[in-house]
């Protein structure tokens, strides 16, 4: 995984990340765009700062205010909409914290559900793939009879 830094905008304090997740020895990969710290930005930042960055998408963090600083909110962000989901922006997330806080589990609040890693670092440094484990869930869905 592969990364780099960029400062959101003059004045924001927290810069966007570019990793590259799935890649091999630095080629190909899907690339994601992470904001660690996205208090304070509203929708149509976020929906800037995605458009900006050019990625198909980009995620924004943000700490829900409770105690556990190991489980918090996480919106994904294409140039063009929000999406419910992203799994490359979700991996290149965890391993953009494991780098700064450590390893162990995470808990991610996505729009589609609550995510749970668990993951820690190989000798050699690199990080072994992330373990996430969304939580089944079922809908029922009502038989759509075709219009006539």
């Amino acid at each position: 995984m592969n990364n780099t830094a960029q400062q959101a905008n003059v004045g924001e304090r927290s810069a966007v990340l570019r990793y590259t997740a799935f890649d091999a020895d630095g080629e190909g990969g899907n690339p994601a765009g992470v904001v660690l710290d996205a208090r304070g930005m509203d929708d149509t930042r976020m929906q800037e700062i995605a458009a900006e960055v050019g990625f198909s998408e980009t995620a924004f963090l943000m700490n829900d205010g409770g105690a556990d600083d190991r489980r918090l909110r996480i919106r994904y962000f294409s140039p063009l909409a929000e999406v419910a989901f992203c799994g490359h922006a979700t991996i290149a997330t965890a391993v953009a914290l494991a780098e700064r806080q450590g390893t162990g589990n995470l808990r991610l609040v996505t729009s589609a559900g609550e995510v749970r890693s668990r993951h820690g670092r190989r000798t050699a440094g690199s990080w072994p793939p992330l373990r996430a484990s969304p939580r089944p869930s079922t809908r029922s869905m009502r038989q759509i009879s075709p219009r006539r």
